[in-house]
């Protein structure tokens, strides 16, 4: 006797564990005691766990309660649960481990009714994961008395979901790639007003100074990233004066007799920040022009004003003009103020602190699927390494999914297999196309296949037959008969049928008749049909050509049957023909719109 016991919740807990060993790298959970249900039945908490990202730590603890007395569900027996066994997980996605609290596994609920697990680790890949957890169970049936040890699969999905890198110098997105990656990276550092550069190096031969770029890894590989970011500053280096206006004349130090002016101005200057911080320059003596080289001024807080004077040790010092710096660059900065005085200031940019950041852009290899087809055998298999989910299709619809790497093709049509390897890199196969068998078979003096196929040919006796390119015909003589036809998968469909006759077929037509009601109508009708036999046969409806439009399997009873039949043709004036295997009716009808 086997009974499937309700553990199905208690097996989520284990998604995460490795085949073996059972203990991983995640100590310390915790147990939540809050965690039951009522009616009693092995409990999660919670009951699925959150999505992981890729590149990203993750950690989360899962209680689990496991009650010493359940009625399972799915008998209605009642159950002492006495032992639960991991026995295996596959499937599990690269990067994420988990350690139960109980070692290797072996939980007693008789003994304690709450375990605990924690599961860490930093997943590598963004992707869906089939993760296939086998548990064995052993529970003693309390009516009987006897223990049953149950094994169970139980398939698990883990979201991992793409991460973004980041550090203190760049962003980047995604982390991780499969075959080949396209990547977004941003600069963090703007420099916040101050001049700022950027030097990329991105790993695949790659360069640019631009603060974003997008990037593309063509081959599955480890890619360093470096980015060089310098915040700049303006500095004041040379000022030079060619020539000052004539407002340091005629004052204690600097007489003017008889209108000319004696000695020469001591020229300085005093630079202003915008926030009234100034610098004041040394003096020169009795000249007109003046110069000062390797000032290294750091102009970090404009606008900057920078005002000329000549010095008097008795009188008031006497202003020669203000130049207001439109700091806009390196460079040299021409001036010409107040009425004379004129001259230049040169400026550098000059780093003033320089960041260098590395990251890594992982591109994993994606799956190399190969089918192989055993026709003998039936079974389709795909090879292939390191994969932990096999998915299979049919005709686009999914026929299995976990990782069992071959499957019997009971039927025809287009198989393939989409493959993910544990770094969540998922791959479509080729595909197998499966041929169907087709028959020819007889109702009457109506041979007919397979509808629903393209490129019908008929042929008698080798010899192809005029006019017949559908489904079916009306056989006037006996011989070898065949057809071949296509169907959407590109298969080319033969059969083959020998018909055994004597003359030609002969009809009674007067062992049934029909009609057609309404009649004209829009190609939604009823066929009315008074027989005097019960019998299997044929509807058909042919345009005025005789070329057959339409044709369907009916069964006639003694008395009225009412066939409903729609069609979706143009107007016009068609036959309806009932073939049977002793009788054949035949009504006209007219479809208008």
């Amino acid at each position: 006797m086997r009974m499937r016991v309700g553990i199905i919740l208690l097996a989520l807990l284990f998604w995460a564990i490795q085949a073996s060993p059972l203990r991983a790298q995640c100590p310390g959970c915790a147990i939540n005691f809050t965690c039951t249900a009522d009616p009693a039945y092995p409990t999660l908490c919670p009951l699925q766990p959150p999505d992981a990202t890729a590149g990203q730590p993750y950690a989360t603890d899962i209680t689990f309660w496991m009650p010493v007395n359940f009625d399972d569900p799915g008998t209605g027996q009642n159950v002492d649960f006495d032992l639960m066994t991991i026995t295996g997980v596959s499937g599990l996605p690269f990067g994420l481990q988990l350690e139960t609290n109980e070692p290797g596994g072996i939980y007693y609920p008789q003994q304690a009714q709450f375990g605990c697990a924690r599961i860490c680790g930093t997943p590598l890949g963004a992707g869906t994961y089939t993760v296939t957890i086998n548990i064995l169970a052993s529970v003693t049936l309390t009516s009987l008395g006897f223990t049953l040890n149950v094994p169970q699969s139980f398939p698990i999905t883990l979201v991992v979901q793409p991460g973004m890198g980041s550090n203190s110098g760049f962003s980047f997105s995604p982390t991780t790639g499969c075959g080949s990656a396209a990547v977004q990276f941003d600069a963090l550092i703007d420099g916040q007003g101050s001049p700022v550069s950027y030097a990329w190096d991105f790993g695949n031969g790659n360069t640019s100074n631009a603060a974003s770029s997008s990037q593309t890894y063509d081959a599955p590989g480890t890619y360093s990233i470096t980015l060089q970011t310098t915040i700049g500053g303006y500095v004041l280096n040379n000022v030079d004066v060619g020539g000052v206006n004539d407002n340091w004349c005629g004052d204690v130090e600097e007489i003017s007799l008889f209108g000319s002016c004696q000695g020469a101005p001591d020229i300085y200057f005093v630079l202003t920040d915008g926030s009234g911080g100034t610098y004041t320059s040394s003096s020169g003596s009795d000249s007109n022009s003046e110069g000062w080289s390797g000032l290294n001024i750091t102009l970090s807080d404009p606008p900057y004003a920078i005002e000329f004077w000549d010095e008097d040790p008795v009188s008031v010092d006497d202003a020669l003009g203000t130049y207001i710096i439109p700091l806009a660059g390196e460079g040299d900065y021409t001036f010409n103020v107040a009425g004379g005085t004129f001259g230049s200031l040169h400026i550098d940019l000059v780093p003033q602190q320089v960041f260098s950041d590395t990251d890594t852009v992982m591109v994993f290899a994606a799956p190399q699927p190969i089918i192989n087809y055993d026709t003998l055998a039936a079974n389709i298999c795909v090879a292939d390494t390191g994969l932990v989910n096999i998915t299979w299709f049919n005709d686009g619809d999914t026929v299995l999914t976990g990782n069992t790497a071959c499957i019997n093709a009971d039927s025809s049509g287009t198989w393939w297999a989409v493959v993910t390897n544990g770094f969540g890199c998922a791959t479509s196969s080729d595909t197998v196309t499966i041929c169907p068998e087709i028959a020819i078979e007889q109702n009457g003096d109506v041979l007919y296949t397979e509808t629903g196929l393209d490129n019908y040919v008929w042929s008698l006796n080798g010899v192809p037959i005029a006019g017949v390119d559908g489904p079916f015909l009306i056989a006037e003589t006996g011989g070898t008969y065949s057809v071949s036809a296509t169907n959407t998968d590109g298969c080319l469909l033969t059969a083959e049928y020998v018909l055994l006759i004597t003359g030609t077929l002969r009809i009674n037509e007067q062992s049934a008749s029909l009609e057609v009601f309404p009649n004209p109508n829009n190609g939604s009708f009823s066929v009315i049909i008074h027989g005097k036999e019960a019998q299997q046969g044929l509807l058909r409806v042919m345009d005025m050509t005789g070329r057959t439009v339409h044709i369907q399997p009916v069964r006639t009873a003694v008395g009225r049957t009412v066939v409903p039949v729609s069609l979706g043709l143009v107007s016009g004036s068609y036959s309806v023909q009932l073939l049977g295997n002793t009788t054949s009716a035949t009504s006209r009808i007219v479809i208008t719109h």
